[in-house]
């Protein structure tokens, strides 16, 4: 009866700890056998405060790191010495999987991960977009011009500056639209409040008022909002 007992509450231990939320991060690497080697660092952050750190070494191409899972936390990973870029993803219940192709990453698995990549591949566009911008306008601006310009020159040349002013104000204006909606959608976790927080500094006074608009009362009590 006692084995019976014994067994029975190995059995239960063993069920709630399965049962337990979890958390892994699969890492795919292709292109780029220098990273062999390298060191891995993980490091979860929920509301600023570090809950996890790890750090591995990168083996082989393809790995998998079961992470205990703290929260929906903030998770920054990064491969010292490499020529890949350190990346903020987040550790949500379930499976995320990481792609390394050359020095490009890709992320998804989980829905928030989803949202959040699909929202830097916004921020890729937007800024591919402004460089084009001020490639095109700085080929025009350094095109050679004689000394003293006629009015007709002048007044081209015055509509062209016109023209990229008015270009660039409105691309930025619509990804700060872009970013506001963002922030807005996921306000309620981690990737939401740190939007917020890293981008209310900066926005003009109209934006900080939309902002404040849908704030959570945890985020009007880190700014003193009403």
């Amino acid at each position: 009866m006692k084995k019976i007992f014994l067994f029975a509450s190995i059995a239960a231990i063993l069920a709630s700890c399965s049962s337990k939320p979890k958390f892994d991060l699969e890492v795919n690497i292709q292109n780029n056998y220098s990273l062999i080697n390298k060191k891995f660092i993980v490091n979860q952050k929920l509301d600023g405060k570090v809950v996890y750190a790890d750090t591995s070494k990168i083996k082989k191409e393809q790995f998998l790191l079961k992470l205990p899972y703290k929260g929906p936390a903030l998770l920054n990973v990064s491969i010292p010495g490499s020529n890949v870029n350190s990346l903020m993803m987040v550790a949500e219940e379930g499976k995320v999987q990481l792609n390394i192709n050359g020095t490009q990453l890709h992320f998804s698995g989980t829905p928030l991960n989803d949202r959040l990549q699909a929202f830097y591949q916004g921020s890729d566009s937007v800024s591919l977009l402004f460089q084009q911008l001020d490639k095109d306008w700085q080929a025009y601006d350094s095109q050679p011009r004689p000394a003293k310009l006629t009015p007709q020159m002048k007044a081209e040349y015055q509509q062209k500056s016109d023209e990229y002013t008015q270009k660039r104000t409105q691309l930025l204006i619509e990804n700060t639209d872009r970013i506001v909606a963002f922030i807005k959608d996921n306000v309620d976790n981690q990737v939401g409040e740190y939007y917020f927080m890293i981008n209310y500094v900066t926005f003009p006074k109209d934006r900080k008022l939309e902002l404040n608009s849908f704030a959570t009362p945890k985020l009007k009590k880190e700014f003193g909002l009403k």
